[in-house]
């Protein structure tokens, strides 16, 4: 399941969501500008590495 959809799953049902940036493409300083990184769990520039 999209990683996505299931954040917004446990957001709904009282689960603690999955941070995104382990499994993101852009998880390195350089390319990822958001300053909550790493432990984010909501982002609009997220694309899946793999």
């Amino acid at each position: 399941m999209n990683i996505k959809v299931t954040n917004i799953l446990r957001r709904m049902f009282g689960g603690k969501p999955v941070p995104l940036c382990p499994s993101c493409m852009y998880d390195w300083r350089s390319a990822c500008h958001n300053l909550d990184r790493p432990r984010v769990t909501k982002c609009d520039e997220y694309k899946k590495r793999y």
